[in-house]
């Protein structure tokens, strides 16, 4: 575990030390519009930090879940799926928003028959703020670090031997990345890989980047 962990201390210092080597001048690079889209896996899904602004139930005949005569079969999710704006206003910082969907179902099956006697369909929906840092420049290859935190809306259905609850709450959303990288130059693609949050443990997509037109100063011919 010790000898682990060095390498991947070295590794880090390495990975500083080569950012640190390429500097592009700043005069070199042109702010740009940054679009992703993408897929992640393993999400955080925050069930123990939700706020209390709103808890709704949509019926008036809630579900008695302390009953043991019924089990949850498997759960299969859509994973998380997300769209990603910054505006990179320089070659190291960029600021954006991101929004991303997550929703999962399982069955309800009855203790001693094993037949279907209800399920839970339950979606997430988020939206927060994100700072990127791009700390190395290599031609068509960028890595970069990234935080935001913002907030998640989800709905519970429950529907369960012919009583329905539906319950709408919110909930803490965010995301951070300590190493992700592209690789392209307009088109390209990336993943995340140290991260965690909202979209997923490991992440993967493409890009868009559309360089923002400068003014031409009035001395220019």
């Amino acid at each position: 575990m010790k000898k682990k962990i060095a390498l991947i201390i070295v590794i880090g210092f390495a990975a500083l030390l080569s950012a640190q080597q390429y500097r592009p001048p700043q005069s070199q690079f042109i702010p740009e519009h940054d679009f992703r889209f993408g897929v992640g896996v393993k999400t955080f899904e925050a069930a123990n930090l939700n706020f209390t602004f709103f808890d709704l139930d949509l019926f008036q005949s809630p579900i008695d879940f302390t009953t043991k005569d019924f089990y949850s079969g498997a759960r299969y999710t859509t994973n998380s799926w997300f769209l990603e704006y910054i505006y990179q206003a320089n070659s190291w910082f960029g600021v954006g928003l991101v929004a991303n969907y997550l929703a999962y179902y399982n069955n309800y099956l009855d203790g001693v028959t094993n037949e279907n006697v209800g399920n839970n369909y339950t979606q997430h929906f988020s939206i927060y703020p994100t700072i990127r840092f791009t700390w190395l420049r290599r031609n068509n290859f960028n890595m970069y670090s990234s935080f935001g935190i913002g907030q998640r809306i989800v709905t519970n259905h429950d529907y369960l031997r012919d009583i329905n609850s539906t319950k709408t709450y919110n909930s803490i959303a965010g995301q951070i990345t300590l190493v992700g990288f592209t690789l392209g130059n307009k088109i390209y693609g990336f993943s995340d890989l140290l991260t965690l949050g909202s979209q997923g443990e490991l992440n993967v997509g493409i890009g868009y980047r559309l360089s923002i037109p400068q003014k031409k100063n009035n001395h220019e011919k």
